[in-house]
């Protein structure tokens, strides 16, 4: 099969009345090709041969879309098309790439230190950029213009500067990248700045829905080249309820520093903490540790209940405060640390036998700590709820939860107390399958890195960048009347839209000079004009449904992609 990407800067594509061709500019030679191998050359650039078949075999039989990249595969054998292509290539891999320019948007200046950074969704972003550094430049908004290294310029951007908007507007970057989607105040360069969006989703739900409301109104506004960033399954299979388009929401786990995270020896760890908690017996006692915020919706009611359930057993926590469990009489078991800085906290993780996270919020769409315990070989105990499940994979215990299909206050969920400490318990009381977890905790973590989520990242820009040299290109609108109509067969009078075949360059695209549509498609049409897809489709779901909605969309957004190819 024809292997893809490959470039097509040597190819031109023609059309002379309903004939396509192809010239190699490169050879001299022209080519006479069918709608589907035209097709196969705007994506080869950007997709793998199986993601061209993917996206294609939505319009045409799978069997047509592979018989065309074998085609074009025979064409290379025979050396046309890209015959020439093997000594470029190969000159090709000896070059560096092009860094993408690439525009950070954050409600927070650009912090080049972030030792005493608590929120994983801070320490998720700031890792995220300094990964990112290897691969793209980057200009992030802050308070001021400022280098902070080679990669990375702190660039000043006041939201309601027009003149500041203007100069942003003439970088010409390759993406955008948002901090979250929270991040709400930057909607309105979604159409200023030519370039896709790449926005992460760090909460899928949660605040009084105000989370998934804030997601659905990035989702309505976006273009079909801007995309969602999502660390697991679990954020797209929400939305999924919600939206039509599921192929908006791009899977790319976070990674975890292993040079900070990584085993100690347990008992100089249990040692040096004993010593610094004035708890001697951290020492000698089972260890089941949480770092988090303490809060009801973090599972810290849940914990404290769990350390009552085991009052052998020494219960480690630290957070930047106790919240009003500080006011509360805690059981002599739990022993609470002071917030540690991020280059120490690998000591206090590696105290732990077990790492217990009870959360029940509903933004634990990852689990950041979660994945820094594992990478120190602690075995977690959490519940089945959102990505949490996810990122423990086997190398943990999940204890079954009830997920809420409304949120009560910010719970998203419960679990049991007891089945949490029958868990921890389980692991306490067996050395061997604790140490063995513990493990394979470990061997999970080292797959998750912030060099692969970055390079997965700047592979989606890239990808997005491809998509959108297609969108630019001409597309052809329709003029749609609406109208009484007699339907001849029933003899009666409907309303219809009336698609007329016209357009501005007096073409007759299609085979007739007009036809009748259902109300619903001559509205989608009309509406495409101006609107995104998204928007159009949230129209249909209000006025007719989502199930019918999801069939007028099929149907349109099909016949939009065939006229406008």
């Amino acid at each position: 099969m024809f292997v893809c990407p490959k470039p097509t800067t040597h190819l031109h594509k023609f059309q002379q009345g309903n004939r396509m061709y192809v010239a190699d500019l490169s050879q001299c030679l022209v080519l006479e090709i069918d709608d589907i191998v035209w097709e196969i050359l705007d994506l080869c650039p950007s997709f793998s041969s199986e993601e061209i078949i993917e996206r294609l075999g939505r319009k045409y039989d799978r069997e047509f879309v592979i018989a065309a990249l074998d085609s074009l595969a025979t064409m290379e054998q025979q050396g046309l098309l890209f015959s020439n292509l093997e000594n470029r290539s190969r000159a090709l891999e000896t070059e560096t790439p092009r860094k993408l320019k690439i525009l950070v948007l954050q409600r927070s200046p650009y912090a080049a230190d972030i030792t005493l950074a608590a929120g994983g969704v801070s320490v998720a972003h700031h890792n995220l950029i300094k990964s990112l550094e290897a691969y793209a430049s980057l200009d992030v908004v802050g308070d001021r213009d400022e280098r902070f290294n080679g990669s990375v310029q702190g660039i000043r951007f006041p939201v309601n500067d027009k003149s500041a908007l203007l100069k942003l507007m003439g970088r010409n970057y390759d993406g955008v990248l948002l901090d979250s989607h929270l991040n709400d105040r930057a909607l309105s360069l979604l159409h200023c700045i030519n370039a896709p969006f790449v926005v992460p989703i760090h909460a899928a739900r949660g605040h009084n829905s105000d989370c998934i409301n804030t997601g659905l109104l990035w989702y309505a506004a976006m273009r079909p080249y801007d995309a969602f960033l999502v660390p697991t399954n679990s954020v797209r299979d929400l939305y999924a309820r919600f939206v039509s388009d599921k192929d908006i929401f791009h899977t790319i786990p976070w990674g975890v520093d292993h040079n900070k995270f990584h085993p100690l020896d347990k008992q100089e760890a249990r040692n040096e903490v004993a010593k610094m908690l004035h708890a001697p017996q951290i020492a000698s006692s089972p260890v089941v540790g949480f770092f988090s915020r303490f809060q009801p919706e973090k599972g810290a009611g849940i914990y404290i209940e769990i350390a009552k359930r085991l009052p052998n057993t020494c219960f480690l926590m630290t957070a930047p405060t106790l919240n009003f469990y500080e006011h509360q009489q805690l059981p002599p078991n739990l022993i609470c640390a002071p917030q540690q800085p991020r280059e120490q906290l690998a000591r206090l993780i590696n105290a732990f036998d077990v790492y217990c996270f009870p959360s029940m919020v509903g933004e634990e769409t990852f689990g950041l700590a979660l994945l820094e315990a594992m990478a120190c070989g602690i075995p977690p105990v959490v519940p089945h709820l959102d990505g949490l499940p996810e990122v423990v994979g086997d190398a943990g215990i999940v204890v079954p939860a009830q997920a809420y299909e409304d949120e009560i206050g910010s719970f998203a969920g419960t679990v049991s107390p007891k089945a949490m400490a029958d868990a921890v318990n389980t692991l306490l009381t067996d050395e061997k399958a604790r140490l063995a977890l513990g493990q394979k905790a470990r061997e999970r973590a080292l797959t998750f890195t912030w060099d692969k989520t970055a390079q997965n990242v700047i592979a989606l820009f890239r990808r997005l960048k491809g998509i959108q040299q297609l969108e630019n290109g001409y597309k052809r609108h329709f003029a749609i009347s609406f109208a009484p109509y007699l339907n001849n067969r029933r003899r009666q009078i409907e309303n219809r839209a009336i698609l007329n075949n016209i357009t501005l360059q007096k073409e007759r695209p299609l085979m007739w000079d007009r036809y009748a549509q259902s109300i619903a498609e001559g509205l989608s049409l009309t509406l495409l004009r101006r609107h995104t897809r998204h928007e159009v489709e949230a129209v249909l779901h209000h006025l007719y449904g989502q199930e019918r909605a999801e069939v007028i969309l099929e149907k349109v957004f099909g016949f939009e992609e065939a006229v406008n190819r």
